[in-house]
């Protein structure tokens, strides 16, 4: 892979931020960055952080390995009560508590792992207040008991982690983020600061209206990061896996690549593993405990690993020294493509980011979408079925309410969760669907949503045209992410295919590996292999001949204690 030159970003140091402040405060923010080994900060995380402490809401967008975490980790060793964290990645909020335990940060965590008595620590060390880290999710927010600690104590700063997920995913995702704004009002309205790695300037409009952002400070980096090399080579499905192989034996590992199913991650993931390749896998379709085995495997430091996955890895993997990113489909949308690039060559060093891209993939992403995402007309049948139960006089549950609706019960609750983040139904304390509103004002507003959830999958679609746009596009892949994102447009990165006038691959890059090749490089590793065994046998000889020599000796003794061959012992 041809070496480009890297701009270093413009960063500021700990101690030139410090200035700003009074002497108690410049004391607390170096301690509280030295703690986490931060020694300078990019200029978005300064403005972030100085913004936080002053007690106003921040709506930041950070390329993914910008330090966003940062943002929350250091105002919460200085703000005098606990700063909250909610995230949906049980695996960020695991690796974070760990990671900052070991480091002297006060913190805690909790979710739905969190049981007995390490629950009742946790809630114990909230009691106490002061300044604190609290990582949780939006479930376990939602409870009354983590609710009435934190109510005693109060909240200096609410940190939304991947606030994106309450405007893209939203039902699909994580339903309790669109009861996000309810719960703010619960806990008392402390300041927000709201986090994700991409938000186009749409959806940074609809985070601020969902979470109600009060005059808030917006802050958007680009997506794109100097030190990574975007390609996009276009190949059919069946040179597809001929392309990718000759990649990843070329590329320097650790990396990932990404597929859009689960067979075709098994798929993968078998053949590099049949030519060598220390590949290994990761996917909806395995146990917790084999995906959980997986990925530790992957994080240890110093281990060199080909992780083969869908996307559901790599939400809050931070591992510095991935070398390379590969997709092996065309993801849904650029939001999703740019974050899990993004994860590539956190270290700064060089890495690639390589999109293997054909038009059929589009078909995949299609059928995907309508699978997952919401109808319009589910909606409004469930919203009817639930009307004619209230003018009967009853309350459904949610298997009532499915089974009224002729819907499955997956679909039926992320359209529940739907109507009460709309404030239009609750969910009552024996788990009964009750509506808000009158029957005939729910029917209303069930048929404005509808509206909402077409425009909503007409978005899709044209997530699907962006994504297929900036595939064969010809201009500079950074240029074209960054308008995208509706950031200033900058100067060409002199690192992607186009800039560097890569040109297409040669035929020979996607015929099948040749045979020769492979006997070649087997007869090497067998000869080198069998090398070995003949250097340890030369070995063990030589000191058989050895100690044969010193036993001899022994018996070729001159003088009274000698003894012949064979003589009888006294």
């Amino acid at each position: 892979m041809e070496a480009v030159e890297i701009k270093e970003p413009e960063l500021v140091s700990v101690a030139d931020v410090a200035q700003a402040m009074d002497a108690e405060a410049q004391a607390q923010f170096v301690k509280a960055a030295e703690r986490l080994g931060i020694e300078r900060l990019h200029p978005e995380q300064e403005r972030a952080i100085l913004h936080s402490l002053q007690g106003r809401d921040a709506l930041v967008v950070l390329p993914t390995g910008y330090g966003k975490s940062a943002c929350y980790q250091i105002p919460s060793m200085i703000l005098p009560k606990p700063v909250v964290v909610v995230s949906p990645l049980l695996a960020l909020l695991e690796d974070q508590t760990r990671n900052l335990d070991k480091r002297g940060v006060p913190v805690v965590r909790v979710d739905g792992t969190i049981r007995g008595k390490a629950r009742r620590e946790a809630m114990e060390r909230i009691a106490e207040g002061g300044p604190l880290l609290v990582m949780t999710t939006p479930e376990t927010l939602a409870g009354e008991e983590l609710r009435t600690a934190l109510t005693e104590t109060g909240i200096s700063l609410f940190a939304v982690d991947e606030a994106h997920c309450a405007s893209e995913w939203g039902h699909d995702f994580r339903p309790a983020y669109l009861r996000l704004h309810e719960m703010l009002e619960r806990y008392g309205r402390p300041p927000v600061l709201a986090l994700t790695a991409t938000a186009t300037a749409s959806v940074r409009e609809d985070l601020i209206r969902i979470l109600d952002l009060q005059d808030p400070l917006v802050i958007a980096a680009s997506p794109h990061r100097s030190n990574l090399c975007f390609e996009v080579i276009e190949c059919g499905s069946t040179a597809r896996l001929r392309a990718l192989t000759r990649l990843i034996l070329r590329l320097r590992r650790p990396g990932i690549i990404y597929c859009s199913t689960t067979k075709e991650v098994d798929a993968v993931q078998g053949a590099l593993s049949a030519m060598g390749v220390p590949a290994h896998r990761y996917h909806g379709g395995m146990k917790g405990s084999e995906r959980k085995a997986e990925q530790e495997l992957f994080m240890k430091r110093g281990r060199r690993l080909v992780m083969v996955a869908t996307s559901a890895f790599g939400l809050g993997i931070d591992k510095p020294d991935i070398r390379y990113v590969v997709h092996f489909q065309t993801p849904a949308s650029l939001e999703q493509y740019v974050q899990e690039a993004g994860r590539a060559g956190r270290d700064g060093r060089q890495s690639h980011c390589i999109l293997l891209h054909h038009f059929d993939d589009r078909d995949i992403h299609e059928f995907l979408l309508s699978q997952s995402r919401v109808r319009p007309q589910q909606l409004f049948q469930l919203v009817k079925a639930l009307v004619a139960y209230v003018e009967e006089g009853r309350f459904p549950d949610i298997i009532d309410l499915a089974a009224a609706s002729q819907l499955a019960q997956r679909v039926t609750s992320a359209v529940v969760a739907v109507l009460e983040s709309a404030s239009l139904v609750e969910i009552t304390t024996e788990k009964y669907v009750r509506p808000l509103i009158h029957p005939d004002e729910l029917l209303t507003k069930a048929r404005r949503l509808t509206e909402q959830f077409q425009r909503l999958r007409k978005l899709d679609t044209e997530r699907l045209d962006a994504i297929e746009e900036y595939a064969s596009s010809e201009t500079c892949r950074a240029q074209m992410l960054r308008a995208y994102f509706g950031v200033e447009p900058g100067e060409e990165c002199g690192a992607c295919d186009m800039c560097r006038q890569a040109g297409e691959r040669p035929g020979s890059f996607f015929e099948p590996l040749r045979k020769k090749k492979a006997r070649k490089k087997a007869g090497k590793k067998a000869r080198k292999k069998s090398g070995k065994k003949a250097r340890g046998k030369k070995g063990a000889a030589k000191r058989g001949r050895r100690r044969g020599a010193r036993g001899r000796g022994r018996n070729n003794k001159v003088g009274p204690e000698a003894k012949p061959e064979g003589s009888p012992t006294p």
